[in-house]
């Protein structure tokens, strides 16, 4: 007789036994209190705009609908979220570009850490309507104005957690790569690297909310062509409150759904080394 025959082979679960278990998953808890919480939002304010407010005063969540479904028709949402994706991103990329060498040489060396905090503890501390309005006295009327002032928002942001993660790192790891001699790239590869990617990836998820707050802010000032705040702006213009919501409504989801498509799949994949365990379990 085969040594298999004597494996223990887990029995296969029923259909009702694999729906119970969904059922009685996180995420699928999580699921339906996200939903319930969204029911609840627009609940309230379908009361408030049936009895509490004038219509033209607070549209209602089905003229808002309503009013989303024909602006994606015309295809002016496509055109307005990629060009504020595009500003944004330039900011972005620009503020980790500067902030991460920034912060790695202030993780590094005490005396760098003392030339660059109070520079980054400024720029982190700004409030955001300056921002704004310095952008449009720089660049006036520019679609240069709004990526300037999401650098400036996030490069704090980068460069603090890029240095806090550099001070994480293993001490004893570090001992003893310079015991054995290993090359410094090695090093940051396999140390450095690996204690500041999870301040990054907060720090990105944070700033990157932010980032697009004060995209459309700064637009509202100074942007030029089509983007969410030049809409948003044009919208208050025309006294049009049906039309801020749905732009608002749009920017509410968009962020969204490039935070749950994108940004914690992306992190769960990044560091599914730490936890070997089910796709559930990464998902706790």
């Amino acid at each position: 007789m085969s040594a298999t025959d004597y494996t223990a082979q887990p029995p296969a679960l029923s259909l009702g036994a694999r729906l119970g278990a969904v059922l009685r998953s996180r995420r699928f808890l999580r699921t339906v209190l996200s939903l319930a919480g969204a029911a609840a939002f627009i609940g309230f304010w379908a009361y408030l705009s049936a009895y509490i407010y004038a219509s033209y005063v607070l549209p209602s969540p089905s003229a808002v609908a309503s009013r989303m479904w024909e602006l994606l028709q015309e295809g002016t949402v496509w055109k307005a979220f990629s060009n504020s994706l595009l500003k944004t991103m330039m900011g972005f990329g620009a503020a980790y570009v500067i902030g991460v060498p920034m912060g790695l040489l202030m993780g590094r060396y005490r005396y760098a850490n003392a030339f660059f905090h109070d520079l980054v503890y400024l720029l982190a501390n700004v409030p955001l309507i300056v921002y704004a309005v310095l952008a449009l006295v720089l660049f006036g009327i520019s679609p240069i104005g709004p990526a300037f002032v999401v650098m400036l928002l996030v490069l704090p942001s980068a460069a603090i957690n890029t240095a806090a993660g550099v001070r994480s790192a293993d001490e004893g790891l570090l001992a003893m790569s310079r015991a054995f001699n290993r090359k410094t790239a090695a090093v940051r590869l396999n140390v450095i690297l690996p204690a500041v990617l999870p301040f990054l990836l907060a720090a990105g998820r944070v700033s990157f909310a932010d980032s697009w707050k004060l995209e459309a802010l700064s637009e509202t000032f100074g942007g030029s062509g089509a983007g969410i705040g030049f809409e948003l702006k044009k919208s208050f213009e025309l006294f049009s409150v049906v039309d801020a919501l749905a732009w608002m409504m749009f920017f509410v989801v968009f962020i969204i759904l490039i935070e749950r498509v994108l940004l914690l799949p992306g992190e769960r994949r990044i560091f599914a080394w730490r936890n070997p365990g089910s796709e559930e379990d990464l998902a706790r």
